[in-house]
C-alpha cells in the first residue's frame, strides 16, 4: 500500500491524471501563443521572408509535438511524452534562432514591440517546457523501478488498469530502491518549480498593448495552467522529500496508533478504545500489534494519576485521568502529546517495555468501512464484516457476544487485531489498480479528518500541518467557529443523534452579537448501545469574544437531575481562542438546542468595518457532514460573497447560506 503513495503521477484526485494533463496541456497554449505572435510580425521585407517562414514552420512543428506529448501524458505513457517534449524543445530553439535573424527589423516601430513580445513568449515557453520535461523525467525514474527491468515503465503504466501484479510481490530491495529514487527526485522537482516561476515572470513581461484579445486570452490560459503546475509540483516535491522518511527509509519508523470510535464521539474524533503499534521499514509493514485500551488503563488504576479535566470528573464521576480520555483537547497536537505521555506511563506500570515512537496516528471506523469496499467482506473468528455491518457487528462482538462465547474480558478485542491484519493482507495482495483506489481512500479520509497524524520529526510534522492532516485548531485571521462534542457516558449513541448548527450575526450599538445554536435530534431508543445522549459541548471562537449567555445548558441529565435544572456555561482561553462550554442531555426521541450568545471580538468587528469579512468554520474530526446554516446580518449591503448566496437572496445586508461540515468550510463576504 505504501509504495503507491510514491506513485504520485497516478494519484486521484489531487495528484491524478488531471494534473498530468495540466503539465502537458500548459505547453499547447504556449505554442499557440508563439504562433500568434509570429503571425503578428508579418513579412515586412523580402530578405527576411525565409527566416519568418522557417520560424513559422518550427513553431508549427513544436506545437504538433506538444499536442502529442499531452496525449501521451494523459495516457500515462511518460517515456513517449518525454520524447515529444524533447522534439518540441528542439523546434522552439530553432524558431528562436530564426527570431534572432528578424531582430534586424527592430528599428521599425511596427515590428519592435512584436519582436519583444515573441522573445518574452519564447523565453517563458522554453523555460516551461524544460521544467515540465525534467519533472516528468524525475517521476519516470521513480516509476521505472516498479517494473521488472529498465525501460519498461511505459508498458507497465499503460496497462495499469488490467495489471495483476500485487504490491506484496515487490521485494524489499525494490521497495527500498523506489523510496531512494523518490528522495533523490525531491531537489529536481523543486528546481522545476523554480523554473516554472521564472517562466511566469517571462510571460508577465510580454507587452500586452501589441497583442490582440485572442492572444491575450491564450497567454492568460497558459499562466493559469503554469500556476496549477507549479502548485502540483510543489506538492510533489514536498511529498518526495518527506514520504520516504515516513515510510521507514532509510531508518525504521515505529508508530503508536489508536482506533477512535466515533460512535462515542470525543474531541479529536472518538473514544480511544483500541491502541496499537506498527513498525514500518522501507514501505514494508513489519508488524502490527493491537490491544484493548484497558490493558493499559486497568493496571494503572492503583497508581497515582493526574486529575482529569473538570467536565470528565463531573459528568463521568472519575477522579483520575487515563489514556482512554487523553484526547480531551480538540487540538490534536496538544492531545497527542498527552496520549504519548500517558502511553509511556501506563505501559511501564503494566510491565511493558515501551519502545520510543516516531508519531501517533488515529483513525475512525469510517476508514475501515471505506477499505472494506475495496477488499470485500472479511471473515475472522467466524464473523463476516462488510462495509454496512462493520461498526455494529464489531461493537456487538466486543461489548456483548464475547461473554456468550466464553471469551475473557481482557481478550475481547483480539478480534480487532485479527481483522486489521486480514485487511492489510488483502490490500497488499491486491493488484496495482486496486492499490491506487486504496490511495484515494486514504486521501479522502485525511481530507475529512478521519485520519489524523502527529509526527515527532519536525519536518514531517510541518508537512502534515501544511496539508491540514494534523487536526490542529487553525490559527487564522478573521472570524472562526468550531463546535466540539464530547460524549460522556452515553454508550455508542452518536449515530442516533442528528446535529444541525446555526451561526448568526446581528449588528448592535457596541459591535456585533453572535449566536451559535446546536440542535440535537435523538432518533434512537434505549438498547445495548444507545441511551440518552450526554455531551459536554464547547465552541471555539475568536480570542476576545465575550459571553452574553447560554440557553439549553443543563445541570445534569434527566436521571441524575429529574428537575432538569438549567446549567451554566464555562469560559476558557486556550489554543489562541476563546471557548465556551456547557453540558446538555437529550433523551431518545427528543430534540433539544444548545445556544451560545456572545459579543464578537473587536478584531472581527474591525474587519467588518473595513468591508472584509472572512469566516473559517472547522468540522470536528470524526463527524460526518453536520448541517450548517449561516445567517449573517452585517447592517450594510453585501458587494460580493464566496461562496455566493442563491440569486433570490441578493441585494440586502444579510448573507444566508446552507451547507454541511463534510470538510472545513471557508466563507468571504465583501461589504
Amino acid at each position: 500500500m505504501f509504495h503507491f503513495k510514491t506513485n504520485l503521477l497516478r494519484a486521484e484526485p489531487a495528484l491524478g491524471k488531471r494534473r498530468v494533463r495540466h503539465l502537458a496541456g500548459i505547453l499547447t497554449k504556449i505554442a499557440l501563443s508563439f504562433l500568434a505572435v509570429v503571425l503578428l510580425l508579418g513579412v515586412v521585407s523580402l530578405p527576411f521572408f525565409w527566416a519568418g517562414r522557417s520560424l513559422v514552420n518550427h513553431v508549427e512543428a513544436g506545437r504538433s509535438d506538444l499536442l502529442a506529448a499531452e496525449s501521451y501524458a494523459s495516457q500515462l505513457m511518460i517515456g513517449d511524452a518525454l520524447k515529444r517534449l524533447e522534439l518540441a524543445e528542439t523546434e522552439f530553439f530553432a524558431a528562436r534562432r530564426n527570431l534572432a535573424q528578424l531582430r534586424l527589423l527592430a528599428f521599425i516601430p511596427y515590428a519592435q514591440k512584436r519582436i519583444q513580445a515573441a522573445e518574452s513568449l519564447f523565453a517563458g515557453g522554453l523555460t516551461a517546457v524544460s521544467a515540465v520535461r525534467d519533472a516528468l523525467q524525475a517521476i519516470k525514474e521513480v516509476l521505472e523501478l516498479t517494473a521488472e527491468g529498465e525501460g519498461l515503465v511505459d508498458s507497465v503504466l499503460k496497462n495499469v488498469p488490467t495489471s495483476e501484479m500485487p504490491f506484496s510481490d515487490l521485494s524489499a530491495e525494490k521497495k527500498r530502491a523506489v523510496l531512494a529514487a523518490l528522495a533523490r527526485s525531491a531537489p529536481r522537482l523543486s528546481e522545476s518549480v523554480s523554473r516554472i516561476a521564472e517562466a511566469l515572470v517571462a510571460l508577465d513581461e510580454v507587452p500586452a498593448d501589441v497583442l490582440d484579445d485572442d492572444l491575450l486570452l491564450a497567454i492568460d490560459a497558459a499562466k493559469i495552467k503554469l500556476r496549477s503546475a507549479r502548485s502540483t509540483l510543489t506538492t510533489l516535491a514536498v511529498i518526495a522529500d518527506h514520504l520516504p522518511s515516513f515510510l521507514g527509509y532509510p531508518d525504521q519508523r515505529n508508530y503508536l496508533f489508536f482506533f477512535e470510535n466515533n460512535t462515542e464521539l470525543r474531541p479529536t474524533g472518538g473514544f480511544l478504545g483500541v491502541y496499537g503499534l506498527v513498525q514500518v521499514k522501507d514501505a514494508e509493514i513489519l508488524s502490527v500489534k493491537t490491544d484493548d485500551i484497558y490493558a493499559l488503563d486497568g493496571p494503572s488504576e492503583s497508581a497515582k494519576r493526574p486529575a482529569p479535566p473538570e467536565p470528565i470528573a463531573k459528568y463521568i464521576n472519575v477522579d483520575s485521568w487515563y489514556l482512554r480520555d487523553a484526547n480531551w483537547s480538540p487540538d490534536f497536537p496538544t492531545s497527542a502529546a498527552v496520549m504519548e505521555q500517558f502511553y509511556y506511563e501506563e505501559a511501564q506500570f503494566a510491565g511493558l517495555d515501551p519502545q520510543p515512537i516516531d508519531g501517533i496516528i488515529v483513525i475512525t471506523p469510517q476508514l475501515a468501512e471505506d477499505l472494506l469496499r475495496l477488499t470485500g467482506p472479511v471473515t475472522v473468528s467466524d464473523k463476516t464484516f462488510t462495509t454496512d455491518n462493520l461498526v455494529d457487528e464489531l461493537e456487538f462482538a466486543v461489548e456483548v457476544s464475547f461473554r456468550e462465547e466464553g471469551i475473557p474480558f481482557f481478550a475481547r478485542k483480539t478480534i480487532v487485531s485479527d481483522l486489521v491484519n486480514e485487511v492489510i493482507h488483502r490490500l497488499t495482495a491486491q493488484p496495482l489498480s486496486k492499490l491506487l483506489a486504496t490511495l484515494q481512500v486514504l486521501e479522502k479520509n485525511l481530507a475529512r479528518s478521519h485520519i489524523l497524524l502527529w509526527l515527532k520529526d519536525p519536518n514531517l510534522q510541518s508537512f502534515v500541518l501544511q496539508m491540514d492532516w494534523g487536526g490542529q485548531i487553525k490559527n487564522v485571521r478573521g472570524d472562526y467557529v468550531t463546535v466540539i462534542d464530547a460524549n460522556l457516558a452515553s454508550l455508542k449513541s452518536d449515530p442516533a443523534v442528528e446535529r444541525s448548527i446555526n451561526y448568526s450575526l446581528m449588528p448592535t450599538d457596541h459591535g456585533f452579537d453572535a449566536s451559535v445554536a446546536i440542535t440535537y435530534d435523538h432518533h434512537g431508543s434505549f438498547d445495548w448501545k444507545t441511551t440518552r445522549y450526554r455531551t459536554y459541548t464547547r465552541i471555539y471562537v475568536p480570542a476576545g469574544s465575550e459571553l452574553i449567555g447560554v440557553e439549553g445548558a443543563m445541570f445534569n441529565d434527566k436521571l441524575k437531575d429529574p428537575a432538569r435544572r438549567p446549567g451554566a456555561a464555562d469560559v476558557y482561553s486556550e489554543l489562541g481562542r476563546t471557548a465556551f462550554g456547557a453540558f446538555i442531555s437529550i433523551e431518545p426521541g427528543e430534540k433539544r438546542t444548545l445556544t451560545f450568545r456572545y459579543r464578537l471580538a473587536s478584531s472581527v468587528v474591525q474587519d467588518i468595518a473595513a468591508g472584509e469579512y472572512e469566516l473559517d468554520f472547522e468540522k470536528q474530526p470524526g463527524t460526518e457532514a453536520h448541517s450548517l446554516t449561516l445567517q449573517l446580518n452585517f447592517g450594510k449591503n453585501l458587494t460580493k460573497a464566496h461562496p455566493a448566496e442563491e440569486p433570490y437572496e441578493f441585494g440586502d445586508s444579510v448573507y444566508k447560506y446552507n451547507t454541511d461540515l463534510l470538510v472545513d468550510r471557508e466563507f468571504m463576504v465583501g461589504l
